[in-house]
């Protein structure tokens, strides 16, 4: 029997994945209170102003590395579809992109952790190569997907 695919469900808990950091920077802004949140603006520039003065500067750095984290996620979502979908067009081997897209969910677990809690701008590079091998295992997908693609002219 054939092992199950199940790469098509890295997209949607990767969406939910990359809500978990732009979640705990509107905690960190709403500091328990629902008054301190703009619900109706709250990519204002007086929302972050006002945030930045009510804060010690290591709580906005860490908000602002959350924020980071998330859009970051939200910047790299299209390329995670694109090498979900690819691959499975391709029909590439199950356990192969349950593998990848497994290990992929974590390296981006892992990026997102290390990105709201690294303040060290040596260690900062750790981030980097955890966001360079997630990205490259897409890219992986992508190019087996092109060689299956290639081999059928």
């Amino acid at each position: 029997m054939a092992e199950a695919n199940y790469s098509i469900y890295s997209i949607p808990i990767y969406f939910i994945l990359n809500f978990i950091p732009h979640t705990y920077s509107t905690l960190i802004v709403a500091n328990g209170s629902a008054k301190n949140w703009d619900n109706a603006n709250p990519k204002s520039t007086a929302v972050r102003d006002k945030f930045q003065k009510r804060v010690s500067a290591p709580t906005y750095q860490r908000w602002e590395r959350a924020r980071a984290a998330h859009h970051n996620g939200i910047e790299n979502f299209p390329l995670l579809i694109a090498a979900v979908i690819l691959g499975n067009m391709a029909k590439l081997d199950a356990g192969t992109m349950n593998w990848t897209f497994a290990s992929y969910l974590l390296l981006r677990a892992i990026y997102i952790v290390a990105y709201i809690q690294i303040t060290d701008r040596r260690l900062s590079f750790f981030r980097s190569l955890v966001f360079n091998i997630s990205t490259f295992q897409c890219l992986w997908i992508i190019y087996k997907a092109g060689n299956v693609y290639a081999r059928q002219r």
